[in-house]
């Protein structure tokens, strides 16, 4: 199992605010096809001291006392780089105090030369003297993926708004199409079969449509005392297809040991969720 981050990007809109959704390439081993927040593994490299220097706004005692776990900023770092790779948003300051609002040419060559693989995301940082505002992200999740699946991530889930002038755009290799929408519209097109989401997904939106604004989203979030680990079960339907239940659902209790076949897909649809 790898420790993993992901990040909820969020900005203001006309109809209360949007959160940006990214879809996976179908090909992809791991949640293929289906829409997603930008996130993934967390990085040795997530961990290098000189990258530890550069972050304000948290503090590293900070972060392990609300990770509940050492080295907890590695966590964050990892949030912020998925989003620069996945979705080219950049959370970071030249001057540990102003906000880069709208991304220069310099950085989006280097976006592209990360994702690339022709450079690190530590060499952008101190290249360019960049300084990484975890403080942005409000922590607000913690998901585990069931046993019995292929590969298993026990994530972190951070909240972070946009800047205001930073325009979103896929990778085009693990990431091939984008959406800002509401998490009410999300969680629709979910239930009319137009979303494929995985479970994490739906209960995080779900906790996004219970505010109205930007600010109240994240006041909510910075508010949250306590955070649940929560790790779901696998269990099959009497046809023998795969389906995913929370802790407390009767399916829950009575789930037996249940392994994905190879090939075998996440549950991504609302009657595969209990």
């Amino acid at each position: 199992m790898r420790f993993a981050s992901t990040v909820m990007l969020v900005r203001e809109a006309d109809r209360a605010f949007e959160v940006l959704l990214l879809r996976r390439n179908k090909d992809l081993a791991f949640a293929g096809g289906a829409h997603v927040f930008p996130g993934g593994s967390v990085d040795p490299s997530d961990a290098q001291p000189g990258l530890i220097a550069r972050c304000f706004g948290l503090s590293a005692a900070e972060a392990d006392e609300r990770l509940g776990t050492p080295d907890a900023l590695s966590f964050y770092i990892a949030a912020l780089r998925e989003a620069f790779e996945e979705a080219g948003i950049l959370l970071v300051s030249k001057d540990s105090g102003q906000l880069v609002d709208d991304l220069d040419e310099k950085l989006r060559d280097c976006r592209q030369s990360l994702v690339a693989g022709q450079c690190t995301f530590t060499e952008i940082v101190e290249t360019l003297d960049l300084h990484l505002d975890v403080g942005a992200l409000a922590y607000v999740a913690h998901w585990v993926t069931p046993e019995g699946a292929p590969r298993r991530f026990d994530t972190r889930f951070f909240l972070a708004s946009v800047p205001s002038q930073q325009r979103a755009t896929p990778d085009r290799s693990e990431i091939v199409g984008q959406v800002w929408v509401t998490p009410l519209d999300a969680l629709d097109q979910y239930r009319r079969g137009y979303f494929e989401l995985v479970l994490p997904t739906v209960k995080n939106l779900e906790f996004l449509a219970s505010f109205d604004t930007v600010d109240h989203l994240m006041g909510g979030a910075r508010s949250l005392t306590s955070v649940e680990r929560i790790q779901p079960r696998f269990y099959r339907n009497v046809d023998g297809s795969v389906a995913v239940a929370l802790p407390g659902s009767l399916e829950y209790e009575h789930a037996s040991a249940t392994v994905l076949a190879h090939g075998e897909a996440l549950p991504t649809r609302p009657s595969q969720v209990k």
